[in-house]
């Protein structure tokens, strides 16, 4: 999963995630082969930890909610686009929120709900020009030809990107904020955010990821993932998926394939989540891979370390006919989100809806 966020009214695609093998089972373009099977035990992962639970709607009430859906602690941030639900962003042990409509932003101090500090951005048009992300120390906007900094005092900073350089994928490093659109990366130093550095890549970025395997690009339509320097950009290696099955998404380490499958990038191993060709949406958590398979309407998890799936839980999505949810991740717990929230508890991998599916909500947990 992307470490930004983008108008939730516009529907933002990687670029190449529409390509590939379709929807078919048995799929010529795509390889045969069942499903992993599940091994049962225990994860050689993290333990979970209780994150805290905030939610946003379009009208701009912004709660923070227990694991039975009541009520901790609320703030307005209010806009004229009900709608569209603000970003949340949280930063700092901080709870930032951006309104797409507007362009008004509030920090929360999560404790009180207390709205600390208020600014404003120019927003860009369509909404999804607007790219949101947390990075050392500040909130970050991107939209066509311009960078936003917001500091936590309220300080707001613009500097130029390039006339034809707008919002696609973002990756956040131990010194850098990088950005990537067609065959182009730009390093920001966040201390200075006009000193801005050029890279040219290999082909069209699709998706940005700096995990803990290291600083990697996917291409556009491509098996190919590229290995690249976190302070240069230069590229220093590539991995190419088997079967030439494309890139999807990078989460954590792993490559999202087309074609059911998930590739540990260190060392290859595929796991087949589904045998047949759809979307994975996915994170990493808990040193362990989170997929979802909407077919089955289920939550696969795969050990970060044996690469064993240790369960399949099974999910009401909001749509049982036509299943479509996504995952988050917290520092300690991971989320199925539907337009409601639901909490994977990961000792018993059971899946327990905390929010009604017709709530439309935005939601992060930190």
């Amino acid at each position: 999963m992307r470490g930004w966020r983008a108008a939730a009214a516009a529907v933002i695609v990687a670029a190449g995630l529409s390509g590939g093998c379709g929807g078919a089972a048995g799929d010529p373009d795509c390889p045969r082969g069942k499903a992993t099977k599940v091994v049962p035990g225990s994860s050689s992962g993290r333990p979970a930890v209780a994150d805290r639970l905030w939610v946003a709607d379009g009208p701009g009430s912004v709660r923070s909610i227990d694991e039975a859906g009541g009520v901790l602690a609320s703030a307005t941030v209010a806009g004229v686009e009900p709608r569209i639900h603000p970003a949340l962003v949280p930063g700092d042990e901080k709870l930032w929120v951006f309104r797409y409509d507007t362009g008004d932003i509030a920090l929360i101090d999560p404790a009180t709900a207390a709205v600390i500090r208020r600014t404003r951005v120019e927003p860009a048009r369509p909404l999804a020009d607007n790219q949101v992300l947390f990075a050392h120390g500040y909130l970050w906007i991107v939209q066509p030809g311009r960078l936003w900094r917001i500091g936590p005092a309220g300080q707001v900073t613009r500097s130029a990107l390039p006339a034809d350089f707008g919002p696609w994928a973002a990756a956040v490093t131990g010194r850098w904020l990088w950005l990537g659109r067609g065959d182009r990366l730009l390093r920001i130093d966040p201390a200075a955010p006009t000193a801005v550095t050029a890279v040219t890549v290999p082909e069209s970025v699709g998706e940005l990821s700096f995990a803990g395997d290291g600083f990697e690009a996917t291409a556009i339509n491509s098996p190919t993932v590229r290995r690249l320097d976190p302070d240069t950009g230069a590229v220093l290696g590539a991995i190419t998926l088997p079967h030439g099955e494309q890139v999807m998404a990078l989460a954590g380490g792993w490559a999202i394939g087309n074609c059911g499958d998930v590739v540990r990038l260190a060392d290859r191993r595929t796991v087949r989540i589904s045998e047949v060709s759809q979307e994975l949406p996915a994170v990493a958590a808990l040193g362990d891979l989170w997929v979802g398979d909407e077919i089955t309407s289920q939550i696969v998890r795969v050990d970060g370390e044996t690469g064993h799936v240790l369960a399949r839980m099974p999910f009401t999505a909001a749509d049982p006919d036509d299943p479509a949810f996504h995952l988050m991740a917290g520092p300690g717990s991971v989320w199925v989100l539907d337009g409601g929230v639901a909490r994977i508890d990961p000792v018993t991998n059971t899946v327990t809806r905390i929010l009604p599916a017709a709530s439309n909500l935005e939601a992060v947990a930190f």
